[in-house]
């Protein structure tokens, strides 16, 4: 098991702190897409779009919007959540299951 697939939220200072984080991000989402989102924890993903292959992981900038990568969840669609797109304000970079060529979780 690497160090980093063990589960953590960018900048929390301790696993409480990225428990509540992780938490609130979740219900922010479902509040503002109002749609349910699962309990899973996503370290990475892969997908394509308009024939650019892309690569997500938490706690590394996204390709898109080179913002930081608080969280990846699991709803109707996967949702990529950064400061501006899903964890302070708008809604999260949506990316459909038909997209995603591959996905990892956090190991715990």
């Amino acid at each position: 098991m690497t160090e980093e697939m063990k589960f953590f939220i960018p900048k929390a200072k301790d696993e409480t702190q990225a428990q509540e984080v992780w938490k609130s991000v979740k219900k922010f989402a479902e509040r503002t897409l109002d749609w349910e989102v699962s309990d899973r924890r996503i370290f990475s993903i892969t997908y394509q779009k308009h024939g650019k292959d892309y690569y997500v992981e938490v706690g590394k900038l996204d390709p898109r919007n080179g913002e930081l990568v608080i969280a990846i969840l699991e709803s109707i669609t996967y949702l990529v959540c950064t400061p501006n797109r899903g964890v302070l304000r708008g809604i999260p970079i949506l990316i459909s299951e038909s997209e995603l060529t591959d996905i990892t979780d956090f190991l715990d």
